[in-house]
């Protein structure tokens, strides 16, 4: 179900493999942190990559704050952000160098934040897709067939011109059924394009549960009882919404 034959050569660099454990790996290049609207703290991947091959990006919402925090760590990973557009159309970007991403943030986004929207800039997708084509830089569409809002392809009129301007689909979100993600599979297939996938966990038990899923492991009832948990923690991931709208105001 995870594509990784088709992920792009330009996330080869940041592949760590340590051979004594080459088949315990974790790849995940859509995770968030306490950083933007996750209860994960940047400082749990230090141990929990330990003894893993792995690929890692932490992209969270408009906020580079969690990858600076994990690389001071010593965890290497790709620089990452995950930018929100006004309308709600969101894009993970990813970068060869935490330099050129840290820039990109303090120029581009950071002067543009919607301080009541956690997740959304004052500027549109194609302005993004102007300004990064002066960067190294590699761009996927995440849930692009996701639930709600986040149905990217119906809920996006847009949607088909952007599939022409950016590099890789995710076609394996961990938050979607599995009939959602064979539908960005297709459409990353007719355009020609890359694959990214990821957890897009905002609790712990979805980056083990990701991790399970990866590696074999994780049995269906789990899976299951991953989506309760989803449902649980879906009220506290409103709350943090709210005091981040409150903060702003004060």
């Amino acid at each position: 179900m995870i594509e990784f034959q088709k992920l792009s050569n330009f996330f080869f660099p940041f592949i760590e493999v340590d051979f004594r454990y080459v088949g315990n790996f974790y790849y995940d290049l859509h995770i968030h942190t306490t950083a933007s609207d996750s209860f994960i703290k940047p400082e749990f991947f230090k141990s929990f990559l330990n003894k893993k091959r792995y690929l890692f990006s932490i992209t969270d919402h408009n906020d580079i704050r969690g990858a600076i925090r994990v690389r001071e760590l010593g965890v290497n990973n790709v620089p990452g952000i995950e930018i929100g557009c006004k309308d709600g159309f969101e894009m993970l970007i990813y970068f060869k160098k935490i330099e050129d991403l840290e820039e990109f943030y303090r120029k581009e986004v950071e002067p543009y934040k919607n301080l009541k929207r956690m997740a959304k800039t004052y500027r549109s997708i194609y302005e993004y897709l102007n300004i990064l084509d002066q960067w190294e830089c590699h761009k996927s569409i995440p849930h692009i067939c996701g639930m709600a809002q986040k149905k990217f392809i119906n809920n996006k009129e847009y949607i088909y011109d952007i599939l022409k301007k950016v590099d890789s689909l995710e076609t394996y979100n961990h938050g979607l059924p599995s009939v959602r993600n064979l539908s960005a599979r297709e459409l990353r297939k007719k355009y020609g394009l890359c694959a990214t996938f990821g957890s897009d966990a905002h609790i712990l038990r979805e980056v083990i549960s990701f991790y399970k899923y990866s590696n074999m492991d994780l049995a269906r009832n789990e899976k299951i009882i991953d989506y309760l948990y989803k449902i649980g923690s879906l009220s506290g991931i409103g709350q943090k919404h709210f005091f981040y709208m409150i903060k702003s105001l004060i």
